[in-house]
């Protein structure tokens, strides 16, 4: 491709089109024409720390609540007893082609009980109760979620009165606020409590205070209680404590206290504010003794109290807006469409209709649920469930899953143009790398760190998961998770250039890479490999045994991961002015690394060699992370990248993408791929067949995970900047900002603005007829940008932020 620098192009690039996305878009909003029958068509509010599900019930109202740290279980790890001197004679069965024994010797050997760990829990339920019939006939009947203000709202009509509640999660006050009119004087009548399964109690004080105070007390299954995990999850006893705190007021009328309720009688209005804590300390990755929740919540409470209705709504927009704001998409479609209710769009779609305008909602909503459940004033990050529980014990206990969950659940935060919400990301994951220095001394004799796939708020880093074998195969054999995650932080700081950032992952980077460099071994031809290895949650046949095993060593997945923390590690130490010694094991060990390998029938190789396959169509597609999220693979590499096609083609002709989260990678893959019609067709796939009334994915159950990955897919069908431009070297690279790279037909006309690319780049553009008609770029930090149109590369210079 040639390099053009045109003044006419550069004419089109400086031209104000400050509008762009914005004409011919309905704002964004779901709603309903009843209120919700189950938690699945439930609306989501989060700040980032609280979260409140709301039904919109008008006659008995639930408000399901979550609070980020609310945790059953307490600090727990299982380390195997001489782990090196066992994994050694695993890996000598492994490159002695021995299989099998190598899968029967490690499962006895590298796993201990508890096998994990205890669940994510709910708060409790905030309910406001009007006496009225469940859900009262009311033609003016609305419910809604406005994601750009951040408003969950209900209206209804009743006894001749209408009545607007609002519900707010504030980052600004962090509480849940719930704001209740009607248009009659004194036609506000309803009583509020909060509740809770187990391990509360809740006492109602006669100054409209609700107080809500509480502690966990697990039981073991031995003393009759329930354990999700067969291999057991730690201690039973007493464990974190918390607190909430609820002070409601009203206009005209009065408010009463009546047994553990508060009943509020002939108002004109009513205004209730909730805030909860533990006593989760983030920087002991524990519960803290020396904390009280209660004086917490209480002093969030007492400013929050000391502003009216209208200073507490108006913080909270203000605040919202400013992040969400930043992208505006317009993707074309039907507007008549934006007239009808959400699930019933959803339904025309999943019986086989389109609608862009659904998608770009779609893809809205998961920027909305990023910034719910990862951002100040919360201090961890978006779980699996992102903040939004109500089981007891939660699918995969809502943990953070590193063998591909988390990282996805935040790789809209670069794209998509959220970069704050990746801050209590950062936060906790220093802390665990941290901690995971005593896995890395105790488990394999060295220095660095790792963790496994999963892990909790507590910041387990020894192998887990539910069962024994399930702990071999998915942790044990896996222990690069955690580099994966370094890695892709390290992506997050190309996307903002925010050298604070950088220097606070630099030693997560650094001890990442000193544990692979020592953990690699010779493999018989001599290249340097991670053994035992595996590739996630995935099978071959072996070709003895013709059983299911996962135990190999040097798979793609993990090779990958070598040359993507290699690579963040050097660029990283580069851009500081450090590391000169890592940097030179790394250029001494990269020379010895295995290629990326293509199988007779030119698929990229999942595993060490080329096996039958026991799931041809498995949801985790996990050889294919060089090509999204790293560059390992692109365009550069044609055989590489024909490799790369025929896996997803293989995977899809067997039923992959069964999964939402699963769905949404393969919409990634398909934007990288240049293929802007498959994408499309996969976001419609995950509609059609992952996605709950209420937007949610579902793995099944739901599982946010599948929502953050379509929305940074469709953000990659129209901007990437993964291919590094001619000439770059370590430190800082230059990235070639492709526009509409995948672009399907069925969007002919549409426009975006506000999405990022890497070096800090913000892009804007529109399209017409398939075609770019205009774009703008915006740098706060001045640099020549090389932007790729069709075949044409051009340089360009972006205007400031």
């Amino acid at each position: 491709m040639k390099l053009k620098t045109i003044a006419s192009i550069i004419l089109v690039v400086s031209a104000s089109h400050a509008g762009a996305g914005e004409s011919a878009q309905a704002r964004p909003c779901l709603w309903y024409e009843q209120a919700a029958r189950n938690w699945n068509e439930a609306l989501p509010v989060g700040n980032g720390r609280l979260g409140a599900m709301v039904f919109g019930n008008p006659g008995k109202e639930r408000i399901q609540l979550n609070e980020e740290s609310l945790w059953a279980g307490a600090p727990v790890e299982a380390w195997p007893p001489d782990y090196l001197k066992h994994l050694n004679e695993v890996r000598r069965l492994v490159f002695e082609n021995k299989n099998a024994e190598a899968n029967a010797y490690g499962l006895k050997h590298l796993t201990a009980s508890p096998t994990s760990f205890r669940s994510y829990e709910p708060l409790g339920d905030l309910w406001l109760d009007f006496g009225a019939a469940e859900n009262p006939a009311s033609p003016e009947y609305r419910r809604e979620l406005d994601l750009a203000d951040g408003i969950a709202r209900t209206t209804w009509r009743h006894g001749g009165a209408t009545f607007v509640r609002e519900v707010i999660a504030s980052a600004a006050d962090d509480a849940i606020l719930i704001h209740v009119t009607a248009d009659q004087p004194g036609a506000l009548n309803f009583s509020v409590g909060l509740t809770r399964h187990k391990d509360a109690k809740t006492t109602a004080l006669a100054d409209g205070m609700l107080n809500f105070d509480g502690r966990i007390v697990d039981v073991e299954k031995k003393d009759g209680g329930y354990d999700d995990n067969a291999g057991g999850s730690g201690p039973g006893g007493a464990h974190m404590r918390f607190a909430g705190r609820l002070h409601a007021t009203c206009k005209g009328g009065s408010i009463t206290a009546e047994n553990d309720q508060l009943r509020i009688a002939a108002a004109d209005e009513a205004l209730i504010v909730f805030t909860a804590a533990t006593d989760y300390n983030l920087s002991l990755l524990a519960s803290d003794p020396s904390l009280d929740p209660a004086a917490i919540v209480e002093t969030i409470l007492a400013k929050a109290r000391a502003k009216d209705w209208p200073a507490l709504r108006a913080a909270h927009v203000a605040e919202h807006r400013s992040l969400f704001d930043r992208v505006k998409l317009d993707l074309g479609g039907d507007p008549a469409l934006d007239g009808k209710p959400t699930d019933a769009r959803l339904a025309a779609v999943k019986r086989g209709g389109d609608d862009p305008g659904l998608i770009a909602l779609h893809f809205q909503y998961g920027r909305y649920l990023l910034m719910g459940s990862s951002r100040r004033p919360g201090r961890l990050p978006a779980n699996l469930q992102g903040i939004w529980s109500e089981s007891k014990w939660a699918a995969w206990e809502a943990d953070y899953h590193l063998n591909i969950n988390l990282q996805m659940n935040y790789w809209p935060a670069r794209t998509a143009n959220l970069a704050e919400t990746a801050e209590p990301l950062l936060d906790w994951f220093e802390l665990l790398a941290r901690r995971g220095r005593e896995s890395a001394r105790r488990l394999y004799q060295t220095d660095g760190w790792l963790c496994y796939v999963a892990t909790n708020p507590y910041g387990r880093v020894s192998p887990s998961a539910s069962t024994l074998q399930s702990q071999f195969q998915n942790s044990s054999l896996d222990p690069l998770c955690g580099a994966w995650m370094a890695a892709e932080l390290f992506d997050h700081y190309q996307f903002t250039r925010d050298r604070k950032f950088l220097t606070r992952l630099w030693p997560v980077l650094e001890g990442a890479s000193v544990f692979v460099l020592n953990t690699l071994v010779p493999a018989p031809d001599g290249s340097l490999v991670i053994c035992p290895s595996t590739s996630p949650e995935n099978s071959y046949i072996h070709p003895v045994t013709k059983t299911p095993m996962r135990i190999t060593y040097g798979s793609t997945y993990h090779m990958s991961i070598v040359r993507a923390i290699f690579d963040a590690t050097d660029r990283a130490a580069a851009i500081l002015g450090t590391g000169d010694g890592i940097r030179a094991r790394i250029a001494q060990t990269r020379a010895k690394l295995p290629p990326i390998r293509l199988g007779p029938d030119g698929r990229i190789l999942e595993w060490a060699e080329p096996y039958p396959e026991a799931a041809p169509g498995h949801r985790h597609i996990s050889h294919l992370i060089g090509l999204h999220p790293f560059d390992l693979i692109t365009r550069a590499e044609p055989e590489l990248f024909a490799g790369a096609r025929k896996v997803l083609d293989g995977r899809l002709k067997h039923g992959g993408g069964g999964t939402g989260w699963s769905r949404a990678w393969i919409i990634n893959f398909c934007a990288r791929l240049g293929d802007g019609d498959a994408a499309r067709e996969h976001y419609l796939k995950l509609l059609r067949h992952s996605t709950l009334p209420n937007l949610f994915d579902v793995c099944p159950p739901f599982q946010i995970d599948g929502n953050f990955g379509a929305t940074a897919g469709l953000a990659e069908m129209l901007v990437q900047s993964h291919k590094r431009a001619p000439g770059g070297g370590a430190g800082d690279q230059a990235f070639i900002i492709h526009l509409l790279p995948a672009l399907p037909k069925a969007w002919p006309d549409g426009s975006v603005s506000g999405l990022t690319a890497r070096g800090g780049i913000v892009v804007d553009l529109e399209w017409k007829e398939g075609k770019l008609a205009r774009y703008r770029l915006h740098s706060r930090n001045p640099q020549p940008v090389t932007v790729r149109i069709g075949d044409e590369l051009i340089q360009v210079n972006p205007t400031p932020l």
